[in-house]
């Protein structure tokens, strides 16, 4: 049938079009159940929506205080994170030291992060008398880029307190009487990759609560991650060892036999290091210094910056054997 003038289609036009469909057919039942499910999910999704609020507001709840030292009400924890989802108390699963033993051919490509080393955290000054008796739950928080989780720089209880006053000595507890009171509470931030030449010490400073803490630190251009392990192998050891670099001659504390009780009889075996870990800039030099007690015998061992292995060296110290042992890693994710 030709198409008429007014331009409408003719009957066997419109079966062509509509040949090879496949019959519709309606499921009520169905229909009705992805409903239900529908419903059900939206509902799930907004409840969790509210814990989520919940977990919000319960952490700005903990983490905001009032001291009239910062003006009023201020943040005391980390607040830039998203608290639905962010654990604020939670500690990292990544360790340090985790591409110790990872083999690195020529060519391989290998970055270098930037890091900041903890050089030390002073009380510069104070509301009370001394001493005073330093400890808590979280005490001293460290957090970097990784995963922002907490990294305990120092926790002490209150049966295991630092004393802090160098006129009292062996102070065996604390009177249940005093009532403990809060020394200091907040957070500083340090700014890390940064583009500098040299990497100078530099300080922060929280005014709060009881006193004004200070914390001195330095950023690490192309860090490498340096284990430190020192054993006694003969005799005991009595004194103080610290370490730095050949670029930033500010020494980290690693042991100090006055800080352990042992300063009469001496370590044997395995000496415990406050510190451990230390980062090194790929171009700089480890430089480790033990000194006795009495300040008659002393010695400096350096060690160059390696992508991946272990070394040791033996040495004395007066009438003491050690060992140093230092293994490097890379950091990175």
């Amino acid at each position: 049938m030709a198409a008429s003038s007014s331009g409408s289609i003719s009957a066997p036009d419109e079966e062509a079009e509509c040949a090879g469909l496949e019959p519709f057919f309606y499921d009520e039942a169905e229909a009705v159940a992805d409903h239900e499910r529908r419903v059900r999910s939206e509902q799930e999704e907004a409840r969790l929506e509210d814990l989520r609020k919940q977990r919000m507001q319960q952490a700005y709840g903990r983490i905001r205080d009032c001291d009239p030292k910062q003006g009023g009400h201020y943040f005391t924890r980390l607040y830039f994170a998203d608290f639905r989802e962010f654990d604020i108390d939670e500690e990292p699963t990544l360790g340090p030291m985790r591409h110790t033993n990872t083999i690195y051919k020529q060519g391989d490509f290998c970055p270098l992060l930037d890091a900041i080393n903890i050089l030390s955290v002073k009380i510069v000054s104070l509301d009370v008398d001394f001493p005073i008796h330093v400890y808590g739950n979280g005490t001293v928080i460290g957090r970097d880029s990784l995963d922002s989780k907490c990294v305990y720089v120092f926790r002490r209880d209150r049966d295991n307190c630092q004393v802090i006053n160098s006129k009292i000595r062996d102070v065996e507890g604390l009177d249940e009487q005093v009532k403990d009171r809060e020394l200091s509470k907040g957070f500083v931030k340090i700014r890390g990759s940064r583009s500098i030449v040299k990497c100078p010490v530099e300080s922060k400073s929280l005014a709060t609560r009881l006193s004004t803490v200070e914390v001195s630190c330095s950023v690490v251009k192309d860090g490498l991650e340096a284990l430190v392990a020192i054993e006694v192998l003969k005799g005991s050891f009595s004194g103080k060892i610290t370490a730095c670099t050949s670029n930033i001659p500010h020494n980290l504390l690693l042991h100090d036999s006055k800080l352990c009780g042992k300063k009469a009889r001496g370590v044997e075996g395995v000496i415990q290091l406050l510190q451990p870990v230390i980062t090194v800039g790929v171009r700089d030099m480890l430089v480790i210094v033990i000194e006795t007690s009495d300040g008659t015998s002393k010695h400096t061992i350096e060690f160059i910056p390696r992508y991946s292995t272990t070394e040791e060296d033996v040495i004395a110290v007066g009438t003491t054997k050690m060992r140093i042992k230092v293994s490097w890693s890379v950091l990175h994710w």
